[in-house]
């Protein structure tokens, strides 16, 4: 007898925990958007410290601790350095960039998020299509190119001499 039924699915290992780092994010943005609006005029009434960071904080401890990644839309609405809910107009200003020449070129153009806070930004390339991974371009081109597949063969044959 198998140890296990073969038309068993196999569950999410650590379900617990991925289960409370998505319920300190949902905390987190909800308090977040609780507090008045961080401004840049007036230091002094910076209220995002508090309980929104330490929920955030918290996240990712428990994330690095289980070796969790998060995924791209958490990590993304954190800021690194304070650790703070970035939320749209209440706690970071979004803007989009394009420092090439005189901004002709589409592909250049990159999403910058900053936090209210601790005026930290993080900057993502919006314009550009992602490259593919060395393995698939490897593959693409061999496939593409028929001299370089004949190349290839020959140098084998050659090796094997």
């Amino acid at each position: 007898m198998a140890k296990g039924s073969a038309n068993q699915t196999r569950s999410v290992p650590n379900k617990h925990l991925h289960a409370r780092i998505a319920y300190l994010h949902q905390a987190a943005t909800h308090l977040a958007l609780q507090a008045p609006v961080v401004t840049h005029t007036d230091p002094t009434n910076l209220q995002q410290r508090g309980l929104p960071l330490l929920l955030t904080a918290q996240l990712q401890a428990v994330s690095q601790k289980a070796q969790i990644r998060l995924s791209h839309d958490m990590k993304r609405s954190i800021c690194k350095a304070c650790s703070t809910p970035l939320m749209p107009d209440t706690t970071s200003e979004t803007r989009i960039e394009n420092k090439s020449r005189a901004e002709k070129k589409p592909c250049a153009d990159v999403l910058v998020i900053q936090c209210r806070n601790c005026h930290a930004e993080k900057r993502f390339p919006i314009g550009a299509q992602r490259q593919k991974r060395k393995a698939e371009r490897r593959l693409a081109s061999v496939a593409v190119d028929p001299k370089g597949a004949k190349k290839q063969s020959s140098e084998v044959k050659m090796a094997d001499d």
